[in-house]
């Protein structure tokens, strides 16, 4: 058996942020070959698992909020690594004074900074809904304490980003992703896809060496450098293209499903 592994945004999605008929037959077809198909992302677990049953998943196994939370087969936790509840009091605290837009991620609670156009960007791109509880009711004295979230998102202009960024990436529980110009991710650094990919691998008892990791970014690096087989979508960044041992075809060409039913039929 072999196990795939398979970042969601800029690597799965076609320009419709959705899967294409390819890709859903591609994964179906290594699917039923008896190989194991499992999301890996920055997402939520809901957003994620919506996207897996449309290629006849469960929605489990996963690896969500890059390696923070993984789900095992039958849906127990397999790891669950938050953010200290002193470093997201200084994310909030630090959106606030910049009038950033800070989400914050808790399982599979969304808490938004409130009904703007960085929540509305959100929900178009991960068809998730936040909760009725905005970020600062999750922000109230103790509750950020009793429910630390597994990621922050800081949503803004650039420049405010990156002051961001600069108070955030120099706190040593933290890893910091920029996504884009005007977004940064932010999560333990405890976890790494790299170790999500070990665990689900582990648990489902399949060597490393016959696991196949897709990505693009630089949040893919650390999947890359434990499996067998690294494939890089055509329109990742240049230095996760030169780490890949493989290359494929861009996203919206669909990449990896042309990488794997080219894997099935040499197999």
């Amino acid at each position: 058996m072999t196990l795939f592994c398979c970042d969601i945004d800029g690597t799965l999605l076609n320009s419709h942020r959705t899967l294409s008929e390819r890709t859903v037959a591609a994964i179906r077809a290594v699917r039923e070959a008896g190989h194991t198909f499992v999301l890996c992302s920055s997402r939520m677990p809901s957003s994620m698992a919506a996207l897996d049953r449309l290629s006849g998943g469960t929605g489990v196994p996963l690896i969500a909020y890059n390696g923070g939370l993984v789900l095992r087969d039958d849906g127990s936790v397999a790891t669950d690594e938050h953010i200290a509840a002193a470093d997201a009091r200084v994310a909030y605290d630090t959106c606030a004074r910049l009038g950033l837009h800070g989400s914050f991620f808790a399982g599979d609670a969304w808490y938004a900074w409130g009904h703007d156009r960085w929540t509305q960007r959100e929900i178009n791109h991960t068809a998730v809904e936040p909760s009725a509880e905005s970020a600062h009711d999750y922000a109230a004295p103790g509750r950020i304490e009793a429910e630390p979230p597994h990621k922050v998102m800081g949503m803004g202009d650039a420049h405010l980003v990156d002051e961001l960024e600069r108070v955030l990436a120099g706190r040593e529980g933290l890893v910091t992703y920029r996504s884009k110009a005007t977004y940064l991710e932010v999560a333990s650094a405890e976890c790494s896809k790299g170790a999500g990919v070990r665990s689900i691998a582990a648990d489902l008892g399949i060597d490393l060496a016959d696991t196949v990791f897709y990505g693009d970014n630089d949040n893919d690096l650390s999947a890359f450098a434990v499996v067998g087989t690294s494939v890089a979508v055509a329109n990742a960044k240049p230095h996760v293209l030169e780490a890949a041992s493989e290359v494929t075809a861009a996203h919206h060409a669909d990449g990896v499903a042309a990488h794997l039913a080219d894997w099935l039929a040499r197999h």
